[in-house]
């Protein structure tokens, strides 16, 4: 007779082949059922943390994964060792927190920019976070607002030192399942710590010799807020998200774009040079910001062409 209990959880950590999956009765640490463990050629894992779960329990506090929840959307990037295989790294998750600095390390949007369509491509809603701005650096933050803003991204200017915008940013994150990314050395940790203290997520510092950020955070977690929701805190990534797009993909992951394309003369305009493309008159009347543009075009050039436009 089975005399395994069942609860329906979510995969708040994994390592290795283990998994915590927390529940209303508690966390358990779970291993996959046999059949789980087939992986695909094209993915790495079969769950990730943010999954939702049935898990049987028979020894407490052990218990197998039984079932795996239709996901509402994941976040990916390329297997290291083997790039053409999808690494999901959270699942279920409502918003990326995009994370970047004034300074140490100096702000790029390019690369906020290409979290930002990660998000975008996953259904997720984006955030942008500029932290540091007790260090100074007006002109950067200003910067960065007239680019998202504009882009009709919420746009923070934080510090975990001073405590600036934090409780802005608690506001955003509470009762969401948040992902904070960017580039090491920005700050994300010390802000997950500044959220809530006493997770103890630890913080990396910058190198003196690169000026780049040192991988501390060596795994992803779920961190359960006191205040409602979670947020994950995840290693300095370089390609989230965008590994599998093509050129024909990447105008419409721009909200900017979106809302003007159907006035473009052609209905797969790229917007680089067709005629009557009202992308670059809104470029060209300061209705789109120009950096965000030009990062568009640098990213487009990185992306693989699916088919030859356009058409009208």
């Amino acid at each position: 007779m089975d005399t395994a209990r069942q609860y329906d959880g979510r995969v708040i950590k994994s390592f290795g082949k283990r998994f915590i999956v927390q529940t209303s009765d508690g966390t358990f640490d779970c291993e996959l059922r046999g059949r789980f463990r087939l992986t695909s050629e094209d993915t790495v894992n079969p769950v990730a943390v943010g999954d939702r779960v049935a898990i049987a329990v028979e020894t407490p506090p052990y218990g197998v994964i039984e079932e795996i929840h239709e996901r509402r959307n994941k976040l990916s990037r390329p297997e290291v060792i083997k790039p053409f295989r999808e690494q999901i790294l959270v699942a279920n998750c409502d918003q990326l927190i995009v994370v970047g600095s004034v300074t140490k390390p100096k702000l790029k949007l390019g690369a906020i920019d290409r979290f930002l369509l990660g998000a975008e491509n996953n259904g997720m809603q984006g955030v942008v976070v500029v932290n540091k701005v007790d260090l100074g650096y007006e002109k950067q933050m200003t910067r960065a607002r007239d680019a998202y803003t504009m882009a009709g991204y919420p746009c923070i200017a934080t510090s975990a030192d001073s405590g600036e915008g934090i409780d802005e940013l608690r506001e955003l994150v509470k009762l969401k399942t948040s992902m904070f990314c960017g580039h090491s050395g920005v700050g994300k940790s010390s802000l997950v710590n500044a959220l809530q203290p006493g997770l103890h997520v630890e913080t990396g510092e910058i190198s003196e010799s690169t000026g780049k950020g040192t991988h501390t955070t060596t795994t992803i977690e779920l961190h359960p807020l006191d205040f409602g929701g979670y947020i994950v805190d995840t290693p300095g990534l370089r390609v989230i998200g965008i590994w599998d797009l093509t050129q024909e993909d990447l105008p419409d992951l721009y909200p900017e774009f979106r809302s003007r394309a159907d006035d473009c003369k052609f209905r797969n305009c790229m917007h680089i040079g067709e005629p009557d493309c009202a992308v670059r008159e809104a470029v060209e009347a300061g209705e789109i910001n120009r950096e965000r543009y030009d990062g568009y075009l640098r990213i487009r050039d990185t992306l693989e062409l699916r088919s030859t436009h356009p058409k009208g």
